[in-house]
């Protein structure tokens, strides 16, 4: 999800095929069994450095998103590095060229699109460093700079799948929301809701563009608009990590609480803050860790076994996509889909091949 706010920008950028971590994890696995079990012992992974560039670390998501790496990769004795993007392409270039500059093993970009890194992206190939794209499909057309991979949600798929649910959930129920056409990290979500809408004879009854340069007013504006000329109930489709902060209070000050059900990407911390606090909330989720896993496990089977990196079409997917109420999340859960019981799946996966680290390392 990218986001960009006022004076720090936010470029939010959020967020398929079918497969899921286990053929990575089976493959790196697999492919140095037999050095292992020939050496009478398990083996130590070669040292990696990873760079990340966030598109900006102002995104809560992001930041679990990166936990989620630096835990992954704890146990194998990877370092994770990161440079913050800010929101702003240029920076994302510096931070780019700077882990070039460093010869770190691989490049890692969470919600950047691709076409904010067109030199880091020139400068890694010459140098052979892999760059790979963590948490979200990327621009059209971009797919081929990213030499080590794609290991995200399909962020137009991911829409699609949020309107299959309201089709079936919110019939007859006028749909309103936001958009980003400056911003493929948004409106790629909102390319995905529109096209399934046209396959199931829906639309947007109001559909409305907001301004990138100042987004959070640009958001603010454009929704008191659209409940003004849409009373009674409606379903609203946001595609910002940060939009229900934003908007939950117009939708109070409004006085619409009971009639407007907003529906968002992902389960970040404040958004279940309000949805336990009673605000009429849904999010549409996904099992978003597995791309941390397959991300790893392609790197490791990478330095270990010089395996070629998956395809796209392995690697990009929306595992577990469902959209769902606060009263679905298991007690006292603070995400749907909880990142440790996973972790330590790996772990154990990973240690029948590989000495490991000991790492307390975790994330939600």
């Amino acid at each position: 999800m990218l986001l960009t706010v006022g004076a720090t920008v936010l470029v939010v950028a959020a967020c398929g095929s079918s497969s899921s971590s286990s053929s990575s994890t089976a493959a790196a696995s697999s492919g140095s069994a037999s050095s292992s079990n020939a050496s009478s012992g398990l083996k130590t992974p070669k040292p990696q450095t990873i760079g990340v560039i966030p598109s900006t670390a102002s995104s809560e998501n992001l930041g679990i998103w990166i936990a989620q790496l630096k835990a992954a990769a704890a146990p194998l004795g990877y370092k994770v590095i990161v440079c913050d993007g800010a929101g702003v392409p240029t920076t994302m270039e510096r931070c780019g060229q700077s882990f070039v500059t460093q010869k770190v093993n691989a490049i890692v970009t969470m919600a950047l699109g691709g076409p904010e890194i067109p030199t880091t992206f020139a400068q890694a190939k010459a140098a052979g460093i892999p760059v790979m794209a963590e948490g979200t499909s990327v621009t059209p057309g971009y797919e081929k700079n990213y030499t080590g991979g794609i290991y995200g949600d399909n962020i137009v798929t991911h829409g699609a799948d949020t309107v299959t649910y309201v089709a079936k959930h919110f019939k007859g129920v006028p749909i309103i929301g936001d958009q980003l056409t400056a911003n493929y990290g948004g409106q790629g979500y909102v390319n995905g809701e529109l096209a399934q809408m046209k396959k199931l004879g829906l639309k947007f009854t109001d559909l409305r563009d907001t301004n990138l340069a100042d987004l959070v007013n640009s958001i603010k504006s454009t929704i008191q608009a659209e409940l003004q000329a849409h009373p009674g109930k409606v379903v609203l489709l946001t595609y910002n990590d940060i939009d229900p902060s934003i908007l939950q209070p117009v939708i109070q000050q409004a006085g619409r609480s009971k009639d407007v059900t907003e529906i968002v990407r992902y389960d970040d911390p404040t958004t279940v803050k309000l949805m336990r606090a009673g605000d009429n909330i849904l999010v549409a989720d996904t099992k978003q860790y597995v791309h941390i896993f397959d991300l790893v496990n392609a790197l490791l089977n990478h330095a270990e076994n010089n395996a070629p990196f998956p395809p796209i079409s392995q690697t990009v997917y929306n595992p577990g996509s469902t959209v769902v109420a606060i009263g679905q999340f298991g007690k006292g859960a603070t995400r749907y889909y909880p990142f440790p019981p996973a972790l330590t799946a790996q772990k154990a996966t990973w240690a029948k091949t590989y000495n490991l680290q000991s790492s307390s390392a975790t994330a939600p």
